[in-house]
């Protein structure tokens, strides 16, 4: 009777840990899924933190054209009357748009170029992308450095209706 009564003990014990997930038919199993995990997680988790980080550069990338033409547009204002104006215009807000904007980059410059019919701001920047910072040491042809160059025409609105009053002359008289 008592090896009965354990049988059952053991039949009781053995379900209720076979429905808890702790019994398996082979002991390779559990090591297999251990070696599997061990190779599959830091694959997924780097993957996982490189699709964020391509995230942050790309709406880095958004950030900095747009400021680009925003900025060389507010440097293209006719109520802006030398070039020098312009300039400080365009500086200002070169500097103000990105301000506290950007998460993936660093070391950034700006430099605004004015001349008589154009106004022309470029960024230039440093991508910090943590897993291509360390492949960049190995492999040489890789460029973590961001140039963007945005122009925009300058506005003269005299100019503009001189040469509309010139040709209304020739067109019509």
């Amino acid at each position: 009777m008592s090896s009965k009564k354990t049988r059952k003990q053991y039949l009781r014990v053995y379900i209720q840990r076979r429905r808890n997930g702790y019994v398996c038919k082979n002991k390779q199993e559990e090591a297999y899924f251990t070696v599997e995990a061990s190779l599959i997680m830091p694959i997924v988790l780097l993957s996982t933190v490189m699709m964020i980080f391509l995230a942050f550069y790309s709406y880095d990338r958004c950030i900095l054209e747009c400021s680009a033409y925003e900025a060389a547009m507010r440097g293209t204002g006719g109520h802006l009357s030398s070039a020098r104006e312009a300039e400080e215009a365009a500086c200002a807000a070169a500097g103000m748009l990105v301000e506290e904007k950007l998460f993936a980059i660093h070391d950034l410059q700006y430099q605004v170029k004015v001349d008589a019919n154009k106004v022309t701001v470029r960024y230039h920047c440093t991508v910090n992308m943590p897993l291509l910072t360390w492949l960049s040491e190995y492999v040489s042809g890789i460029n973590l450095d961001l140039d963007i160059s945005r122009m925009a025409n300058r506005n003269r609105p005299a100019r503009m209706i001189r040469d509309c009053r010139i040709l209304n002359q020739w067109l019509y008289y």
